[in-house]
């Protein structure tokens, strides 16, 4: 096959500069690449901030056309390299490569990488669901349990529970133990949420956040803020802590109100940024990610860990995925399938 069908940028600006292409194919180049036939690819914010150069995608030199996008993808093995031991032809794989620096996407009907950056689909998963697992799973899985080193029978905060991000982290917090409240914009995500084991629930849009957290845990605050929303939500997490209180943002914020410099010195607040990207730099680092993806397909064979989806869309309709999730329209997770 030397010509595959591709969701192609073909400028800088809205939904309507991804037009579907036929591109040439990649080939394995490398002896341990291997070629996935890609089923589907997940719909992420950082594909409608590369596409719109937004914060932080503006701070790299990257082209204005030819890009193909999607961070992560699920599919099957259609060739490996000549050095490849970890898979064969015919296996259902899902990881996290391209889409962004480094190699193209995963809206796309094929992509290459090494057989170490991918792991065995969740076999209890269909491919939409995988693919749109890894960013969000290892992203809350350093946030969580490496930088935050959330203990058992610690107060957890996840902003924005009913989110991508956030509806995993509170799975992976009650997982870990802790005892976990979430902020949520509407009852429906009240629900979603509840379902997902969060044990407190505010509505922030109808009561304040901080004197409901103190009721609930009967001190100053809780002992970890995993912060998915970053901004505003960002600097008001700092002042939701107790004291020694560690603070994760996967988001990104773009200020941090001097005020809020003086809290956290006062308290001995720890924050740590957690950005999934930093392992492109680094193999032994991707590797680490890779074994969380296979700890979390064998927790989501379990049963101990589920992917919300809320909708699939067509390759050709990926642009108004991107709208429809950059509009706070979407609860849990999005997804493209590839046509075949």
């Amino acid at each position: 096959m030397s010509q595959m069908k591709a969701l192609v940028m073909t400028a800088i600006g809205g939904p309507e500069v991804l037009q579907l292409q036929s591109v040439p194919c990649p080939v394995i180049r490398e002896p341990h690449e291997i070629m996935v036939r890609v089923m589907a690819a997940g719909v992420n914010p950082a594909d409608y901030r590369v596409r719109k150069r937004m914060p932080p995608m503006d701070k790299w030199t990257l082209p204005a056309e030819g890009l193909i996008l999607g961070l992560e993808g699920a599919g099957i093995v259609e060739a490996i390299g000549s050095a490849v031991t970890r898979f064969k032809v015919g296996d259902e794989v899902y990881y996290w490569d391209g889409g962004f620096i480094g190699s193209p996407g995963n809206y796309a009907q094929f992509k290459v990488l090494n057989e170490h950056y991918m792991a065995r689909k969740p076999s209890t998963l269909s491919f939409t669901e995988a693919a749109a697992l890894p960013v969000v799973a290892i992203t809350g899985w350093e946030a969580l349990h490496t930088h935050a080193g959330l203990k058992s029978g610690e107060y957890l905060l996840v902003q924005g529970g009913a989110g991508g991000l956030g509806h995993i982290g509170i799975q992976l917090g009650k997982l870990l133990g802790a005892r976990v409240a979430t902020t949520v914009s509407t009852k429906a995500k009240a629900a979603l949420a509840a379902s997902l084991g969060a044990d407190h629930i505010v509505m922030y849009r109808s009561e304040e956040v901080a004197p409901s957290l103190q009721k609930w845990t009967g001190k100053d605050g809780v002992d970890v803020v995993y912060d998915t929303v970053g901004d505003a939500v960002f600097s008001q997490s700092v002042g939701l802590l107790t004291m020694h209180g560690r603070l994760v943002t996967a988001a990104y914020p773009t200020s941090w109100p001097t005020e809020n410099i003086f809290t956290t010195a006062l308290k001995n607040i720890r924050v740590s940024f957690e950005a999934m990207a930093h392992a492109l730099s680094s193999h032994e680092a991707r590797v680490k990610q890779t074994t969380i993806l296979e700890t979390v397909a064998k927790l989501v064979d379990d049963g101990h860990l589920k992917v919300v989806l809320d909708r699939t869309y067509p390759l050709a309709e990926a642009g108004e995925a991107q709208r429809a999730l950059e509009a706070g329209e979407i609860s849990g997770r999005i997804a493209v399938e590839i046509p075949q």
